[in-house]
């Protein structure tokens, strides 16, 4: 598509001007610190305009150190409109383009408001507010829903630009192998400077329960188990498979006399297992016909951007469920990429089996995302009914009856309680009872006391973490008591609506908020036993020292150095546009959001579906206990390069 900036009608430049000016100052509007009251006193005359002109000028003055950017922006804005002008748009792009941008551009207001505050009050506190609120809100969707237009036309330009491509392109294309090697090659060059460089990797801080566990210590996990926690050894809230796998390097480690030995063998082999999917998984979008530039592109940012090493050196059970999605989406794509016939392969039968089972068996969370994928393949490859059963409902029955239902109980392994499930509802209660506690009835209190302790959850209520509210859940609670609680949940949420859904928020807005000032999610440290001994006080008195040495992980000496230059490094790399875009839960969504309206606006059905997994990882982030959390989104992200280059890149309609 050659891009044209000739606008149909000259009126329209002045549309583009009016729209990049109206844009650009509601983008510009700060909500926060706003003296209404002050700023009504300074007024000599007193009408609702000029309250409101007041109001706008004192919300926009004191950013003198933007005013550069916002120039640009406005710029931008303009020359967009003037691309937009430029063309025709059929009613289904206009349509869903707004309401994608309209989308976007109240969960960027919603970002700003509860990333400064726990509820949306303050924002909508006077009417001159909330017209600045809707004069913000509206500056966003209409930039969004510029980017959205042009998007949608460059994509079906390119279409129309391209008929002859395939099979020009399918001649020269590389075997399958040759992509696999090159890829794979490329990104060990790029990733061996971290992983030698922060030898022997990073481990996350939670790594160490799984430790303590492994070598059969008590941990406080054992309160929160669904049995008395007596005779149990492990907790499947960390995942079993995991901890007994790594398990068995740390072992070595602990032979050689040195412990960081059994961590380093591990996370090469991690490190490598990843570095093995992308390239499978860059190898077989290229089988699929996605063109080949915008595959290099998408080998660059995963050979060059750090968050891919760091978490392919990442010792935690988040790292390696990550690793076993990755492989599971490979071989949804060539499900896809086959419409269904790659079935009647044994050997890929064989290899969805193992990688289901890991997947499940790696976070709780993986069996609802395969029993979806199931239901969903079920239905869209009916004629392959019988293959697709066995094929995916064996696993489903491997871990349900022989590995939870038998292995758990041999290995004493237990299983958590209600809580994990319930962090939502739970936050909606303390809430609730936080800041309505008068209006709470003696049967009210009853029940939820029997199965949250009622005196605790309003203090500890932290509206993104839901954690502390969760700790106080009684594992003695039965269905009777939780079916009485979850009356009263929803009789107390049907008198304060407002208040769930502002706790909901709270939780969750950085999960698919736009905002740009997010710089969580990387883990750059090894969190020893001797630091989890000092900042977990159940810890001191429980697990003897000598443990604590023998089993400490330390960078070496001569590394010390170097390790902190590239952890300087890269925390330099959250301040840079577009790399940090990928450590930000809410941009990682967004662009999987972006790469969804690519497929709908190219009317690839197929590919929509192909992709729904990611969406279940990001409905899953709604549920979790913790805002604004990298590590339960990577999944995601670790797809999101191969995700835009199957929407940018042309697919073969042959396929």
């Amino acid at each position: 598509m050659n891009i044209l900036i000739k606008p149909r009608k000259n009126r329209y430049i002045i549309y583009a001007i009016i729209i990049a000016l109206f844009s650009t100052i509601g983008m510009q509007i700060s909500l926060l610190n706003i003296n209404i009251e002050q700023i009504f006193k300074r007024l000599e005359y007193r009408s609702m305009l000029i309250y409101f002109i007041a109001i706008l000028k004192k919300s926009i003055s004191g950013k003198g150190e933007t005013d550069l950017l916002y120039s640009i922006i406005g710029c931008g804005i303009f020359l967009l409109f003037l691309i937009i002008f430029s063309y025709k748009f059929s009613k289904r792009e206009i349509v869903s383009a707004t309401c994608l941008a309209i989308l976007f551009g109240i969960c960027r207001w919603i970002g700003v408001a509860f990333s400064h505050k726990e509820s949306w009050g303050y924002f909508l506190r006077n009417k001159y507010i909330v017209l600045l609120d809707i004069w913000y809100i509206a500056g966003y969707i209409l930039f969004a829903l510029g980017i959205f237009l042009l998007i949608g036309k460059m994509i079906i330009g390119y279409q129309k630009k391209n008929k002859n491509f395939f099979k020009a392109k399918h001649e020269k294309m590389y075997d399958f192998k040759h992509i696999f090697f090159l890829c794979a090659l490329i990104i060990l060059v790029c990733w061996l400077p971290y992983y030698v460089s922060l030898w022997p990797g990073a481990i996350h801080g939670d790594f160490s329960m799984q430790v303590l566990q492994l070598f059969h210590y008590p941990t406080i996990l054992q309160g929160q188990l669904t049995s008395d926690g007596i005779n149990i050894l492990y907790s499947n809230d960390h995942p079993f498979i995991h901890t007994q796998m790594l398990g068995f390097f740390i072992k070595i480690g602990i032979r050689l006399k040195h412990v960081s030995w059994g961590y380093g063998i591990y996370t090469f082999l991690q490190m490598s297992a990843y570095i093995i999917g992308i390239a499978l998984l860059l190898a077989t979008l290229n089988k699929f016909g996605v063109d080949q530039l915008i595959l290099k592109v998408a080998l660059f940012i995963y050979a060059l951007i750090p968050v891919f090493p760091l978490y392919s050196i990442l010792v935690g059970g988040d790292a390696f469920f990550s690793l076993m999605f990755l492989y599971f989406m490979i071989e949804v794509i060539w499900i896809f990429g086959t419409k269904g016939k790659i079935f009647y392969n044994k050997k890929f039968n064989g290899i969805m089996i193992i990688t289901a089972f890991l997947l499940m068996a790696a976070k709780n969370q993986g069996l609802y995302v395969f029993c979806i994928f199931f239901i969903i393949c079920l239905i869209y490859f009916r004629k392959y009914f019988r293959k697709v059963l066995i094929s995916m409902l064996v696993p489903i029955l491997c871990f349900q009856f022989i590995y939870v239902g038998m292995i758990f109980p041999i290995c004493k392994v237990g299983v958590v309680g209600e809580q994990e499930k319930l962090s939502v509802c739970f936050q909606q209660t303390a809430r609730y009872i936080k800041y309505y506690k008068d209006e709470v009835t003696k049967e009210e209190k009853n029940a939820i006391n029997k199965v949250l302790d009622y005196e605790k959850i309003g203090n500890k209520y932290n509206p993104e973490l839901a954690d502390p509210v969760k700790e106080t859940y009684k594992t003695s609670a039965t269905s009777t008591d939780l079916n009485n609680y979850f009356s009263v949940w929803l009789k107390m949420g049907l008198k304060h609506p407002v208040e769930y859904i502002e706790a909901f928020i709270a939780n969750t807005y950085a999960y698919y908020a736009p905002l740009l000032t997010t710089n969580r999610g990387l883990y750059l440290k090894l969190n020893s036993m001797k630091f989890y001994k000092k900042t977990r006080p159940w810890v001191k008195d429980t697990i003897p020292q000598t443990f604590i040495n023998k089993n400490n992980c330390e960078s070496p000496r001569r590394l010390k150095k170097i390790r902190k230059t590239v952890i300087t490094f890269c925390k330099l790399t959250y301040h840079i546009p577009v790399i940090n875009w990928l450590y930000n839960p809410g941009i990682i969504t967004w662009l999987m959001f972006m790469a969804f309206f690519v497929f709908w606006t190219r009317k690839e059905y197929d590919s929509m579906i192909t992709f729904i997994p990611l969406l279940l990882i990001f409905g899953i982030c709604l549920l979790s206990p913790k805002n604004n959390n990298l590590r339960y989104i990577y999944p995601t992200c670790c797809m999101i390069p191969a995700m835009l280059a199957a929407a940018f890149g042309e697919k073969n309609p042959d396929l």
